[in-house]
């Protein structure tokens, strides 16, 4: 049996269905093929926990973040579909040893205030970096925007503005963009707690000792603006939103379809043939997996071997450091032990994420990461979820998300179910320090960077499906050849979060691809 589609698109994650949702609406008649039974990819949740049936687990994504900001969720109409979001003010909170805690307010200034209770140079060096944090906001969500190789005036002219407006500040945007966090964090702030709470959240977007990691730090301007978002219902409520208002503008979505070949004849791609055999031919077609997986599924000998080798070597969890991720089912309510006690105002810390981890510690757990061994102490966050939405969790019961940046791809040991029950329980110690009620764990989904890398099938289970890294941005974003407007080879493009501008929730790769996809079709005509 063989369909006929202007565009066929790979992954119903939140990338590919916002691409198909683009094409559908200039009127492109388009199919989105999911190997899984669900939609969402990285943005799905489950009941995934068979002695807690009824909490909601969350194993990638939770937070929505860039799509504040993006236009996504107001180009789809997303609260029209469903969506709703609840927004913890603070929204993220360091949790220090001694008790004492620094408060990720919406408004900085509250922040600041917080930080000088604990260092009085601290708050005002938070202050001035604020300052910097908001211009490099402004320059780069523009230019996360903006279509690598083609800007638009629209975003130029943004980018060009704040640059003009801010030109005193050049020098120290450049060298933020060029530093590593830990770099940045310690020259500009004395009290541990302080470098922590930079730590802690650079963490998020990779090893805090590499070259351009600082520029992870434009995260603290995007919160404190616009909040992180997180979808009541847990992410799987915003894919089933954005699944309906495409399906609504007339895209096909096809479950527990997966792609056994991307079909290339004379060069150029054709469309795909799944595993049951259903040939669907395309004009194009837009790859929103793992770019490596996308690649070798093409037609054997149909590519040109120096773009095959030139993906094969694209890095994917490179250092060996990736996310471990843990959901935490309680039969009773989860809170702070004595760090809401010991605030001084009326904020909430047991809606906030906690971030735990001195530096040390998270210098530490990149650190062992690379060796392939699991550290004694942790560098972690813990999302109270059911806290502020008791929705994912059942009546009485509470729901842990617990995120850990840097754990060894490949232990020195290998992952037995053994290493995973000792590395929990290592966890749930140190976690047990900050908050009460983890003794009434009924159940737990934990999974490591090889488990991920076979459910979600991303090489390296790399949540970013290529490394972030200077050389690997823009055009150059997953490989050189691969990210400018000229698709590499003819009929095929990628959109995911090995394209521009990489991994987190936002769109901004999906709606790049159409918009390419759409001029290809054009000189089709």
């Amino acid at each position: 049996m063989t369909d006929q589609v202007d565009v066929v698109v790979i992954g119903a994650g939140h990338n590919g269905m916002a691409a198909a949702g683009y094409l559908a609406r200039e009127g492109k008649k388009v199919l989105v093929v999911e190997r899984m039974a669900k939609v969402g990819g990285m943005t799905s949740s489950g009941y995934m926990i068979p002695e807690a049936p009824n909490h909601l687990v969350t194993p990638c994504a939770v937070e929505l973040l860039f799509a504040r900001k993006s236009g996504i969720i107001e180009d789809f109409e997303l609260a029209k579909f469903g969506l709703k979001t609840v927004d913890p003010d603070p929204t993220y909170a360091y949790l220090h040893p001694d008790g004492s805690s620094i408060a990720l307010f919406y408004d900085y200034h509250r922040t600041a205030e917080d930080i000088a209770r604990i260092n009085r140079n601290d708050g005002k060096a938070y202050l001035e970096f604020m300052k910097t944090l908001n211009v490099m906001m402004d320059i780069g969500f523009p230019m996360m925007m903006a279509e690598p190789g083609r800007p638009d005036m629209k975003n130029l002219s943004k980018i060009i503005g704040s640059a003009v407006r801010n030109v005193r500040l050049k020098d120290e945007l450049v060298a933020l963009s060029k530093a590593t966090a830990d770099q940045v964090a310690c020259e500009r702030f004395e009290h541990p707690a302080t470098i922590a709470l930079l730590l802690g959240i650079a963490a998020g977007a990779g090893p805090v000792d590499d070259d351009g990691n600082a520029a992870a730090y434009m995260i603290f301007a995007v919160t404190h603006k616009y909040g992180t978002g997180k979808p009541i219902g847990s992410l799987q409520s915003f894919s089933d939103a954005l699944a309906r208002s495409i399906e609504a503008s007339g895209a096909t979505i096809q479950l527990n379809a997966p792609v056994a070949e991307i079909i290339v004849d004379d060069g150029a791609a054709k469309g795909v043939r799944l595993e049951d055999g259903r040939v669907i031919r395309a004009k194009m077609v837009i790859a929103t997996c793992d770019p490596r997986t996308a690649m070798r599924l093409t037609t054997p000998g149909g590519v040109d071997r120096a773009l095959m080798q030139r993906i094969e070597h694209a890095p994917s969890n490179r250092s060996n450091a990736a996310p471990f991720l843990a959901n935490i089912a309680m039969s009773g309510p989860l809170s702070l032990k004595k760090h809401q006690d010991l605030r001084h105002d009326d904020a909430d810390l047991n809606k906030a994420v906690g971030l735990i981890g001195t530096p040390e510690e998270v210098r530490d757990s990149f650190a062992t990461a690379r060796r392939g061994d699991i550290p004694d102490r942790h560098a972690m966050s813990l999302s109270p979820l059911s806290n502020s939405d008791p929705t994912q969790a059942p009546p009485g019961g509470s729901l842990a998300y617990v995120y850990l940046p840097a754990m060894a791809v490949d232990a020195r040991e290998g992952w037995s179910p053994a290493l995973k029950d000792k590395t929990m329980s290592s966890v749930i110690s140190h976690l047990g320090e900050y908050y009460d009620g983890l003794d009434a764990e009924v159940g737990r989904f934990v999974e490591t960077a090889r488990e991920r890398e076979k459910r979600l099938n991303v090489t390296n289970g790399c949540v970013t499906h290529i490394d972030f890294g200077a050389l690997r941005s823009g055009v150059h974003r997953p490989a050189t050849g691969f990210g400018g407007p000229k698709p590499p080879f003819p009929g095929f493009l990628i959109g995911g979060a090995g394209a521009h501008p990489g991994g987190g929730v936002s769109g901004i790769a999906g709606r790049i691809a159409a918009n390419r996809a759409l001029r290809e079709l054009k000189k089709m005509k």
